[in-house]
């Protein structure tokens, strides 16, 4: 036992599963395990049987962060995500908004939106960074600071949606600022219930997010309503700025091969709306399809179900969707 234990503290290499060839450099008290290795707390998905992270300290987990495990990919976009919308918001600090006249309420607004972005992608980085830690309370904090940072990044998407949409009707506005703070208040209320986080309350935790997410339909449709509907000047408008960004872009060439040219004398608004219509309608359908279809390969574990022998990798090509855990 004692000669086995040594080798184990002098390993420098990983030496389990599929990983074992991989010219990864491990630092010293880093190994990776097999699912049957791993705390049962750290046990969710059976089929992705290797390349586990178990049993480290704080300053291993953050010295982990350069193994290749089955958390590197979710660990690093996360990461390049979060960098990406730092460097976003130094450019519209710095150019965007100065050049278009931008005012302070402008400022304060998209400060808003990408630090909230910016929370969320940092609280995904720190849980997938710190699940492995030996300490099975530490691992349930940095997941409960997860769903935190999915309902901040929640409030950055609808905070400046609705701040310009109900930009003239400041009734309205507040109201829906003010639902949207209590919602996202709401979920920090179920988050710190001490059932949060248990099997039990998994398809609530499911229920809460997507009525959350799926909230942002009633104040777009409220918007139209009260602006005369689709048929209104005002919306028409809208779209008809819609449609001659997409125009310049050459949007309409590419996607439906038709030559449409700016002429406004030959646009007829309701042919302007109907082809802003045709354009957008699907792609938010298809976007609606794709976070479905990422939800049904979640929860089914498609496609290491079927090969759980042979896709290995498979958690390191793929993202996980928090939503349920």
């Amino acid at each position: 036992m004692p000669q086995k234990l040594k080798l184990h503290r002098s390993s420098h290499y990983i030496e389990l599963g599929s990983y074992q060839y991989w010219p990864v450099l491990v630092p010293r008290g880093i190994r990776l395990y097999t699912f049957e290795q791993i705390p049962l707390f750290l046990k969710e998905n059976p089929y992705i049987t290797d390349g586990y992270r178990a049993h480290l300290t704080s300053k291993l987990c953050l010295k982990s962060i350069f193994v290749l495990s089955n958390e590197t990919v979710n660990i690093w976009t996360h990461l390049l995500g979060f960098l990406l919308f730092f460097l976003l918001g130094v450019n519209d600090m710095s150019t965007v908004l100065p050049a278009s006249g931008a005012n302070r309420e402008d400022y304060v607004i998209y400060c808003i939106g990408l630090f909230c972005f910016q929370v969320c992608m940092l609280c995904s980085v720190g849980y997938h960074l710190f699940s492995c830690h030996r300490s099975e309370k530490t691992c349930h904090r940095w997941l409960a600071l997860d769903y935190a940072g999915i309902s901040v990044g929640i409030l950055g998407c609808y905070i400046p949606g609705v701040f310009y949409a109900f930009y003239c009707n400041i009734f309205w506005r507040q109201v829906y600022l003010v639902i949207v703070l209590a919602l996202i208040l709401a979920i920090f209320s179920a988050q710190i219930h001490p059932h949060y986080l248990s099997k039990e309350w998994q398809h609530l935790r499911t229920v809460i997010f997507c009525s959350v997410a799926g909230y942002g339909v009633i104040p777009a449709v409220h918007w139209v309503w009260l602006n005369g509907g689709f048929s209104s000047a005002v919306v028409q408008v809208k779209l008809q700025n819609c449609y001659t960004i997409i125009t310049k872009m050459k949007c309409i060439q590419r996607f439906i091969n038709a030559n449409i040219t700016m002429q406004e004398n030959i646009l007829h608004r309701s042919e302007v709306f109907l082809t802003v219509l045709q354009l957008f309608l699907p792609r938010v359908i298809v976007m609606y399809l794709i976070a479905g279809a990422a939800f049904l390969f979640y929860i089914s574990k498609i496609p290491e179900r079927c090969f759980p022998e042979n896709l290995q990798s498979v958690a390191i090509v793929t993202g996980h969707l928090r939503l349920t855990r």
